[in-house]
Order: C-alpha cells, then sequence, then structure tokens
C-alpha cells in the first residue's frame, strides 16, 4: 500500500457512517424522549456518548476493535483495523477547523497532534499551511509518555498501529449532513482524504416526535396561569371568531 493512499474496507465505511448517523439522529432523539427533557444543553456531548457505545458494539472482533482511550477527563473511542493498520477516531468539522486554524499558536499537542506526529511524520500534503518555522510545542519532548498512554489498550493486545485516520462528520439537527475520512500530516494539512457521504442513509426516522401531554402547562397559550376577572370578561365579551376557511384561502 503507498504510504499516502487512504483505503478503507467499505463495510468499515459503511458501519461507521451509520454509528455517527444514529448518534446524531434517532438515537438523540430517544433519549430526549425517554427521559421528556425540556432543555438540550447536554446533546452536544451526550452525542459522543451514544457514538462510542455504538463504536464499541459493532466493532468487537480480532480484525477490527474498539478501544476506550483517556485524554484528561474526556474518554474516546480508537477503532483499530489490523490488516491495514489504520487507527480511527472521531471528530466534528468545526472542532477540527479550529485545532487546525491554531495549531501554530497552541503551547500544548492536542491529541490528534500526537498522534499525527507518531504516526504520520513522514507524510506531507501537497499543499499545505505555510509556515517560517517548524511547529513545536512545549510538551513535545513527552510525546513517546503521552503515546504510549493514550494507546495503552491497543499495545496491550499487541496491536501494530500504522496510520491515524481522522473521521471527520458535520450534522445539522438530528441528521448526519457530511462525513469524511482524512490522513493529515504534522501541520494538520490534508494529505489524503475519503468522503464517505454517500453512505448516509436517508431512510425515513422510525422514531416518533415526542408527543407532547395536552395539559402540559407548556402547551397552553396562557402557560398555566389563570385569568384575571377583568381578562376573562373580556374574552366572554369579544370571543374568538372561528376560522372562516373560505377567507383564509383567498
Amino acid at each position: 500500500m503507498n504510504k499516502n493512499t487512504l483505503e478503507v474496507d467499505s463495510n468499515i465505511k459503511a458501519i461507521i457512517t451509520q454509528c455517527i448517523s444514529d448518534a446524531v439522529g434517532d438515537k438523540i432523539k430517544e433519549d430526549i424522549r425517554l427521559h421528556g427533557l425540556k432543555t438540550q444543553n447536554s446533546t452536544p456531548t451526550r452525542i459522543w456518548d451514544l457514538l462510542n457505545t455504538d463504536l464499541c458494539r459493532h466493532f468487537n472482533s480480532p480484525d477490527c476493535m474498539a478501544y476506550t482511550s483517556k485524554r484528561g477527563p474526556w474518554e474516546m473511542i480508537l477503532v483499530y483495523e489490523k490488516q491495514s493498520g489504520f487507527m480511527y477516531t472521531f471528530m466534528r468539522e468545526k472542532r477540527f477547523s479550529e485545532i487546525r486554524a491554531k495549531v501554530g499558536k497552541r503551547r500544548r499537542m492536542h491529541y490528534v497532534d500526537m498522534l499525527v506526529r507518531h504516526l504520520n511524520p513522514d507524510l506531507k500534503a501537497p499543499i499545505g499551511q505555510t509556515s517560517m518555522f517548524p511547529i513545536h510545542f512545549d510538551d513535545e519532548a513527552q510525546l513517546a509518555e503521552s503515546v504510549q498512554a493514550l494507546l495503552a489498550n491497543l499495545l496491550e493486545d499487541g496491536a501494530v498501529v500504522r496510520r491515524h485516520v481522522l473521521v471527520l462528520f458535520e450534522s445539522s439537527r438530528f441528521m448526519l449532513t457530511s462525513v469524511r475520512a482524512v490522513m493529515v500530516d504534522t501541520n494538520l494539512d490534508i494529505v489524503a482524504e475519503q468522503n464517505w457521504s454517500s453512505s448516509i442513509s436517508v431512510e425515513e426516522s422510525v422514531i416518533a416526535e415526542q408527543v407532547e401531554e395536552p395539559k402540559n402547562p407548556a402547551n397552553t397559550p396562557t402557560r398555566g396561569l389563570k385569568l384575571t376577572a377583568k381578562a376573562a370578561a373580556r374574552k366572554e365579551s369579544n370571543p374568538l371568531r372561528p376560522v372562516d376557511e373560505k377567507s383564509e384561502a383567498k
């Protein structure tokens, strides 16, 4: 295999795409429905727990295995495919753009910086970011130790990791809109990529939207508040007129 080539098994591509689609779509909607959530502050991060759980469920064989790894308080999943030696991590497109834009300004390495320095050090994008000086991080001397900790579970299983592949995705509300796999160099410039968006399922969601209770105060115009005597009298003397369907059609 050419060192700059990114060739991914079609089955792995399809499973990863479906896992992401389910996490940002039906599964997070089901989670919101089951718990009757009225606010969704945790949704952006909860999606990752759903995705990680699904990845572990689907990739659980000697040929392709999902491993849990930890970077500070953040737990993530690394998917390792034995035949290619590829190890996959997952990130939103927006987040990748942020860390790439600040690659020359950050003092400490992001985990992507660690992985590409360890696994993709010889790769070089044909068109990359222009920099007068090599990018250096304050904690780069601890690279080997940091990568050892990050890949501890894989190394215990004797995994021979050859390349790091980053799976990037975008989603709108409850829908996966794009997904691609990329190999990047130490400047986080893209060396090779595969667009997986054609693998996104367009089937209609099987999760019904949450049915609100008609007696719930949130579903009444007054939000559960009683009308004052004056307001009640005004409503009685000026009732709402029924919609005239003929006039509405004009």
